[in-house]
């Protein structure tokens, strides 16, 4: 089993839950993602919400998880917020954990989560948890 699991789509609606977006990586994506090199994958959502989803495999479910996102966007997060969120299997719910309302557009910008307690309503039971990026095109 890979220790990632990654997709993406273009939503009216979020989705409610971790199941994968409709649009599953391939390895090239996997690849475009993999180092910090200014390559990215894109996705549009003409008037829905561009969305990510990545689910990241740890080793155990005691030690607080850490996700970082590098990314850019054509419509500035300054007019339209980015969302970086983790899901909480125990409520249900996606909890915001970052975001960024101030860059321009086409600007490199990082989101990061730091998960330090309550770990175990994040972790299902192979010790993946999930967090998605999003942002509204509206």
């Amino acid at each position: 089993m890979p220790d990632v699991d990654y997709s993406r789509g273009n939503y009216a609606a979020l989705p409610s839950d971790d199941t994968d977006l409709e649009f599953i990586f391939n390895g090239n994506e996997y690849q475009d993602v993999k180092y910090e090199d200014n390559v990215y994958v894109a996705q549009t959502a003409y008037t829905q919400n561009a969305v990510f989803l990545f689910k990241k495999q740890f080793t155990d479910d005691v030690s607080a998880p850490t996700a970082t996102w590098i990314g850019r966007t054509t419509l500035a997060p300054s007019s339209s917020t980015v969302y970086l969120q983790v899901y909480n299997r125990t409520s249900g719910l996606w909890e915001t954990v970052d975001s960024d309302n101030t860059t321009a557009a086409d600007t490199k910008f990082t989101l990061t989560a730091v998960i330090s307690h309550g770990l175990s309503n994040y972790f299902d039971i192979n010790n993946f948890i999930a967090f998605r990026v999003y942002q509204l095109d509206a």
